[in-house]
């Protein structure tokens, strides 16, 4: 397959961030700019092509790996791991935590706990503490889960172009994605793809439909949110970690503007009317929620680009002061990005869903966390929400075949996703959305063909429905 300058540079404002080329994209810009037709290698082909290796991702390309489907993983980073890994979001929000992501929690406290042995309060859902674990163990954590699974091919620095796609009678039909591979395209064949994206792209690419930003309170009957919808996504934050290097380094927590820190294993944030406690338990080592910055597009690199600019900017002054403090300051490679499309699919959750703690038949993973819209004033009696039921319909993206959505982007309100966007409520979709996949491949049925009653049995068989029968 060919693809002359003009159609690269639309494909590249779709999802292609120019501000740090890998060489693979740097030589198909170079051939674009030539006009001169990109080489293509021959197509591969799989039962579940997942793509983005993140919190959502990785146990989607798991769980269909186990099923016994032969998996492609692909990734444009040159690891995966996602938010913990590349945003430094390694404090997890939200439950339950089951199924692969309780694996990958049990993995990090046994192994990688920052005191050097495992915290004996730890538990797999939460002890009032603040626990969080290095980026780099995630990055490990996820690595040896993922090389345990034979039939499971991890592609890294592969940036996906488009979802291969056909029209026919009003339906789009997914079979795969064309992806860029050191300098080639490549069509990535499958019979089930799923889109764990974090931004929707091959969704988007293929021409689902999706929501973006606020909506108001009456587009879709919700009794909490916006009189008029603005269009706006919650805001970016880039975090950062601090290191003592220094002997007699002290932490100047009274000294910085704006940052929100913890300690690992405490019960409380950093407060500057602690500080005296804070140097006397002298941990050494600080999360830090650096700095939030809006951005209008998170889908567009270059406005991502230019929000980190900023980001920076706010940042250098708490930069500088941790710095001559006897610190090292390690900020996340990227700006953690909270939202960005939300993929119709059959059925849209609501905020109204979420503070009702409805369980649809369909239901096909269990999620419990307040809803946290940045920005937008919830009343508490509605904030705090009982747990609820992600449906199997909201991984479904309407009149489309062939593919499912997980994690952040699946079919739901801007109110509703600040409930369902963190790490254990996305890896539970990513959990159901692969064992569906792998299913229907291995059925040859379509995504809307399987029998739901079966995927909740698999899901149930593994104990990812454990927590609300145990609160019962």
């Amino acid at each position: 397959m060919a693809i002359d300058r003009r159609e690269f540079l639309k494909l590249a404002g779709m999802g292609l961030a120019f501000g740090a080329l890998s060489p693979a994209l740097t030589r198909a810009a170079e051939a674009a700019a030539a006009r001169e037709p990109l080489p293509a290698l021959p197509p591969l082909d799989f039962d579940v092509a997942v793509v983005g290796a993140g919190p959502g991702g990785i146990p989607a390309a798991i769980a269909a790996a186990r099923e016994g489907a032969r998996v492609v993983l692909i990734e444009e980073d040159m690891s995966p791991g996602g938010a913990p890994v590349d945003m430094f979001v390694p404090f997890v929000c939200g439950g339950p935590r089951l199924g692969v992501f309780r694996e990958l929690i049990n993995l990090l406290n046994d192994r990688y706990d920052l005191s050097g042995k495992p915290d004996p309060d730890f538990n797999n859902s939460y002890n009032g503490k603040n626990n969080w674990w290095h980026p780099t163990s995630f990055q490990q954590a996820v690595v040896e889960l993922i090389d345990a699974q034979p039939n499971l091919t991890l592609m890294c620095g592969v940036p996906v172009i488009e979802a291969i796609a056909r029209r026919r009678r009003g339906r789009t039909f997914v079979s795969g994605v064309r992806a860029l591979r050191n300098g080639a395209l490549q069509e990535i064949r499958a019979r089930v793809t799923v889109d764990a994206t974090g931004t929707g792209l091959v969704a988007a690419s293929a021409g689902c439909a999706y929501l973006y930003g606020n909506e108001s309170m009456e587009d879709f009957h919700e009794s909490v949110g916006m009189a008029v919808g603005d269009g706006k996504v919650q805001p970016c934050t880039w975090m950062f970690l601090a290191q003592k290097i220094r002997p007699d380094a002290r932490f100047p927590l009274d000294q910085l503007r704006g940052s929100s820190g913890m300690e690992y294993g405490e019960r409380d944030w950093l407060r500057k009317e602690n500080l005296a406690e804070i140097h006397r338990r002298d941990k050494g080592a600080y999360l830090f929620w650096g700095t939030t910055i809006p951005v209008r597009n998170t889908c567009d690199p270059v406005e991502v680009a230019a929000g980190q600019l900023r980001g920076l900017a706010k940042l250098e002054h708490n930069i500088r002061v941790i710095s001559q403090a006897g610190f090292s300051v390690t900020l996340a490679p990227k700006m953690g990005i909270r939202e960005a499309r939300r993929i119709v699919g059959d059925y849209v959750l609501t905020a109204d869903d979420i503070i009702g703690g409805v369980m649809p038949r369909d239901k096909i993973a269990d999620a419990h966390y307040s809803l946290d819209a940045w920005g937008m004033h919830i009343p508490e009696q509605k904030k705090h929400t009982p747990p609820y039921g992600i449906p199997y319909r909201c991984l479904t993206p309407r009149n489309t075949e062939g593919l499912l959505t997980a994690g952040r982007i699946i079919s739901g309100t801007k109110i509703a996703h600040s409930s369902y966007r963190v790490q254990p409520i996305c890896a539970l979709i990513g959990e159901a959305a692969g064992t569906a996949a792998a299913l229907c491949a291995a059925r040859n049925q379509t995504t809307r063909g399987i029998d739901v009653g079966e995927l909740q049995q698999r899901l149930a068989a593994r104990g990812l429905f454990d927590y609300t029968q145990n609160r019962k």
